[in-house]
């Protein structure tokens, strides 16, 4: 079986990728970023590609950008990548592979798995405290097409029931490039309409449906206290997933039309 492992921390995932490779003989490679993966995928057929979600030199080079930007969106673009840049550009493939995500379970990558599961149709999870063998198992259960969800992870997949995250955050086109500008770090609607070009009127009408799309998805919200503090804290806990750039290709938003 042929595995594309894409991980940032070399050392570690090579010493994996060894481990793989001798004890279940795959014939493994390592990709140790998402730009790196997807030129790979784009010479080179896999089974099973096994992503981690967030790369942390990639964030925090990306979160320098974020901080500096005050005046329009224009400023966030290109939009940080993360490891669902490779199972966008994997799902786009003549013969997709199979994916595996291999993470931690820390709440900032909650909304990420939720995306994963419902957009890219993911099913095989593990965490990066699994041992090898664990994660052979997810790989075989991946290219088999079954579900296998380490302990870890379970709790960040979507709830049966639960709204798609495409209706419940990015639904109406406004909202996205809100829920950018939040994410970037504004707190007030005079700024938000600065930086989206959208008018105030509109940032405050579009407050309350976003709060209440929100408590559906995390229960904790409470739609009606303070909105512009409610989403901004969740938009700025959250940035990687709202500034990220496969996001924003699945969900692109307008500038243009709406400032009075």
């Amino acid at each position: 079986m042929r595995v594309l492992v894409v991980e940032d921390h070399q050392q570690y995932a090579g010493l994996i990728c060894e481990k793989l490779a001798q004890g279940f003989q795959y014939d493994v490679e390592l990709a140790l970023t998402p730009d790196d993966a997807n030129g790979r995928l784009a010479e080179r057929s896999y089974d099973v590609v096994v992503v981690d979600v967030l790369y942390r030199a990639l964030s925090e080079s990306y979160n320098a950008v974020r901080e500096a930007a005050r005046n329009s969106l224009s400023e966030l673009e290109p939009y940080n990548l993360s490891g669902l840049a490779t199972l966008h550009h994997a799902s786009t493939l003549e013969r997709p592979p199979a994916a595996v995500i291999w993470t931690s379970g820390d709440p900032n990558r909650a909304l990420h798995l939720v995306l994963a599961h419902q957009e890219f149709r993911v099913r095989s999870y593990c965490s990066k405290e699994s041992s090898v063998e664990e994660i052979a198992r997810a790989i075989e259960a991946a290219a088999a097409r079954r579900s296998h969800v380490d302990s870890a992870i379970k709790a960040f997949l979507p709830r049966p029931g639960l709204l798609p995250i495409r209706e419940v955050l990015f639904g109406d086109t406004k909202w996205r490039a809100i829920w950018r500008a939040l994410a970037a770090g504004s707190t007030a609607h005079e700024v938000t309409a600065r930086m989206t070009h959208y008018d105030q009127g509109t940032i405050r009408k579009c407050m309350s449906p976003m709060a209440l799309q929100l408590a559906t998805l995390d229960p904790r919200i409470n739609p009606r206290k303070q909105q512009m503090n409610v989403l901004s804290s969740y938009a700025v806990f959250h940035w990687e997933f709202f500034l990220d750039q496969a996001v924003h290709e699945l969900f692109p938003h307008s500038t243009t039309g709406w400032r009075a």
